[in-house]
């Protein structure tokens, strides 16, 4: 029989260390500061939730007496302890923690508590691991059964626990919008977040009621205002996570997975609506930091663009997260598009800081688009970029036919408008130097006080760029 358990447990160590090696080895980097060791799992004694200590502790106290064999654990509490076991985490020589919540105490099986003069039997550690009783940990209370401290679930991967009472961030979209800068046709998106959840004070139900001390080490400044939550890629377990993801990382190396993209560490109780605003395109010292901070994707292709955060020694069902889709990009330009036409409310999502909203499709505009920036010049890897504004012309062009004038650069081009019967196309053709196309909105009915959008699109040394035009109808 001996035999045939270390058999068992040799294929439970072997198990637990593959998996071990793929998740804990790979992103423990010691800022999870309330757990001493991944692998096996260990806390760290000194950042124990409240009530909670070390058995090892207990014992050199002469407060509890263990049994004598390391295949299970046995506990049991003198008369001089002056307060009861709610819970006991057994730590396993090699496979992390497994939580006891009621104890075979002789007279029931199910005891809530271990209370004075009363021995515990038959605790195991996890998958019948031999037992660590130096590295057990347990938490206390007085003897009242109604009030237990059970601050520890288990969670997360084989012999991992996780502290119930720690904050739940939800990542929110905070602004979305079409970079003002013409020729990168680029998007950018900001995130935010709310606060579902915050630290509970520490309270046992026993009569009277009484409060111990938060001790989260990942909560920062007095009164636990702020939580610490530093960037890393998503993986299972009971360590924290914040990371930013877009969808070609799926194709990437993922041990070089890329988890900073610049998002908040640092989460207030209060949340934050527009906390993450970071512009990747440019920035002065060379690390891709703009001046208004803003996630810059460059085509649908990067999508979906996630943002995920789960706090240090949460349970895994705490992680949160936030998505961009291509579904909801192409809702959110329908939704412009349909205000364009009267036929839809604006829409509510803010712009992004430095961006337009989609421009409007060839036909006729009821609602010309939101002010776009004042016109002017951004510096890209050494290469000036002109921003340009929107162009709406307000004299009335119903009935005629509208001279469009591409830029001076422009080598060839075309436009696309909406004329009397329907989508039409014309070509740019070159005259007194420029080249120019001609929309004809002759026989065009529309309502007085509404715009035509005329779409331009041009070819210059730097490459192809679209603009749009707004000719007024009455």
């Amino acid at each position: 029989m001996r035999f045939r358990f270390v058999l068992f447990l040799s294929a439970l160590v072997a198990s637990f260390s593959m998996a071990a090696a793929s998740s804990f080895a790979a992103y423990h980097d010691g800022k999870d500061k309330a757990v001493d060791s991944a692998n096996p799992f260990r806390l760290d004694s000194r950042h124990l939730e409240p009530g909670c200590y070390e058995l090892g502790r207990l014992v050199s106290d002469g407060l509890v007496d263990l049994g004598d064999s390391n295949e299970e654990l046995q506990v049991r509490v003198p008369d001089i302890f002056g307060a009861s076991i709610d819970q006991v985490l057994v730590a396993g020589e090699h496979s992390g923690y497994r939580v006891y919540n009621t104890f075979d105490t002789g007279s029931i099986s199910n005891d809530a508590d271990i209370d004075p003069n009363q021995t515990a039997t038959d605790m195991q550690g996890f998958g019948g691991d031999d037992v660590d009783e130096y590295d057990t940990i347990v938490c206390k209370s007085d003897h009242e059964d109604s009030g237990q401290n059970e601050p520890y679930i288990q969670d997360g991967l084989p012999g991992e626990v996780a502290a119930k009472n720690r904050p739940i961030i939800q990542p929110t979209l905070a602004a979305l919008g079409v970079s003002a800068v013409e020729p990168l046709n680029t998007y950018k998106l900001g995130f935010g977040y709310e606060v579902e959840e915050w630290y509970a004070p520490h309270t046992i139900a026993d009569n009277p009621v009484f409060e111990l001390p938060l001790t989260d080490p990942m909560a920062k400044w007095s009164g636990f205002t702020h939580v610490w939550i530093p960037t890393r890629v998503e993986q299972d377990g009971v360590l924290r996570h914040n990371d930013i993801d877009d969808f070609g990382e799926s194709f990437a190396d993922p041990h070089h997975e890329r988890a900073d993209h610049g998002q908040p560490e640092v989460f207030h109780m209060n949340g934050d609506a527009q906390a993450y605003l970071h512009n990747s395109i440019a920035g002065p010292d060379g690390s891709g930091r703009g001046p208004w901070g803003l996630l810059t994707f460059t085509t649908e292709g990067d999508l979906p663009i996630s943002w995920t955060v789960k706090a240090s020694l949460a349970p895994e069902a705490y992680s949160r997260s936030v998505e961009v889709t291509d579904e909801f990009l192409r809702d959110w330009e329908r939704d412009w598009q349909a205000y364009y036409q009267g036929t839809g409310p604006k829409p509510t999502l803010p712009l992004a800081p430095g961006t337009n909203a989609p421009a409007p499709r060839p036909g006729a505009v009821v609602n010309v688009p939101p002010s776009a920036p004042p016109a002017g010049s951004t510096v890209i890897n050494n290469t000036t970029i002109v921003q340009a504004a929107p162009v709406t012309s307000n004299r009335c062009m119903s009935g005629r036919v509208a001279k469009v004038t591409l830029s001076k650069k422009a080598r060839k081009g075309s436009i696309k408008y909406m004329g009397k019967s329907g989508l039409r196309t014309a070509k740019a053709r070159k005259a007194g130097g420029r080249l120019s196309a001609k929309a004809d909105f002759r026989g065009v009915g529309a309502e007085a006080g509404t715009y035509s959008a005329v779409t331009v699109r041009e070819k210059t040394k730097g490459g192809w760029r679209e603009s749009t035009r707004l000719f007024k109808l009455c």
